[in-house]
């Protein structure tokens, strides 16, 4: 399916966050347009510099490190939960490798990390992650207030902050001169698929190649230096009993350059079922999908039998109703 080179997903400016304040103009305008890109498109370009470009590019510079090391060094990164450590030697993916720190919020699992690569730490890279993160973990808790007060659920804030779980991942995707492609001579970097969890962010070293897919065609997402591609996923699909768009996305590169992306994904912890508050349920919206766990989701995801499926399939057999 060719790319809709005519659509394009709405762009959200947040530069200005200091004037950025609850029962601001400003701070109504900006909720309203994040709801609505959510809604249809479940995606958004989010300009937001809280994070200076120094710092950005001190950690694209850091990821292209880490991913030189060795394999053996690397699959240290590992994790016996689903999606929280290394992956990578992928076969029907061949660009395609990643790195975790499983539990960004605590700062021991940055230390973790930092010292399967230097074994006698790097107080420098864990201050870099910091530096970066921090910025990031303050929009995701922005955007889910915006996202509650247009539902009308401000009460309901702490409880949807309060089991906040933060996976940080760095992506490597090999340039397509050795890879065959597709038939837009483009290379699968990752296929299509939805993400588990609430809001995903994404940056990337201006190496293009993420899409989401709307009615049926590929839309690409570019990123600017100084913005970041927001996602939605199935738990806030869920959580908000399909109010919000969760959307098929891939990776397809043109080119020989290596992309290199750096991703948050905000989580709920272990033990913390996503379920759609009462509020959202009612004969006009009956209730879509059970109670989940999302490491449940992930395991399900992940098995063997359900590669092949098509991404909303696997999510509605897991959990839908």
């Amino acid at each position: 399916m060719a790319s809709t080179k005519s659509v394009k997903v709405p762009t959200i400016d947040f530069s200005n966050h200091q004037e950025l304040k609850p029962n601001t103009p400003l701070w109504e305008s900006t909720k309203n347009q994040v709801f609505e890109a959510l809604q249809e498109y479940g995606c958004f370009e989010a300009i937001y510099d809280k994070a200076s470009n120094e710092i950005r590019e001190g950690m694209f510079g850091i990821s292209k490190e880490i991913f030189e090391f060795p394999l053996e060094t690397k699959l240290k990164n590992f994790s016996e939960k689903p999606l929280h450590g290394y992956m990578g030697m992928i076969p029907h993916l061949p660009s395609y490798e990643s790195l975790c720190i499983p539990d960004l919020l605590n700062p021991q699992s940055v230390e973790n990390f930092a010292n399967i690569f230097w074994p006698h730490g790097n107080h420098d890279f864990c201050n870099l992650i910091k530096s970066y993160s921090n910025p990031l973990v303050e929009l995701d808790e922005m955007l889910k207030r915006m996202i509650l007060e247009n539902l009308g659920l401000k009460h309901q804030i702490d409880e949807l902050l309060d089991p906040n779980f933060i996976l940080f991942r760095f992506t490597h995707y090999k340039g397509s001169s050795n890879i065959s492609g597709d038939e837009n001579n483009k290379s699968t970097g990752l296929g299509g698929h939805t993400d588990g969890n609430f809001l995903t962010f994404i940056s990337q070293n201006q190496v293009n190649g993420l899409q989401i897919n709307k009615n049926g065609e590929w839309i690409d997402v570019n990123i600017s230096p100084n913005s970041y591609a927001v996602l939605s996923g199935d738990s806030f699909r869920a959580w908000t009993n399909g109010r919000l768009h969760s959307p098929v996305h891939r990776v397809a590169m043109a080119g020989e350059s290596d992309r290199f992306s750096i991703q948050l994904f905000s989580l709920s912890k272990p033990g913390h079922f996503i379920e759609a508050p009462k509020e959202l349920v009612d004969e006009e919206h009956p209730l879509l999908f059970k109670p989940y766990e999302m490491l449940g989701l992930f395991e399900y995801v992940t098995s063997s039998k359900n590669v092949s499926r098509a991404p909303s399939d696997i999510f509605k057999a897991y959990c839908g109703v």
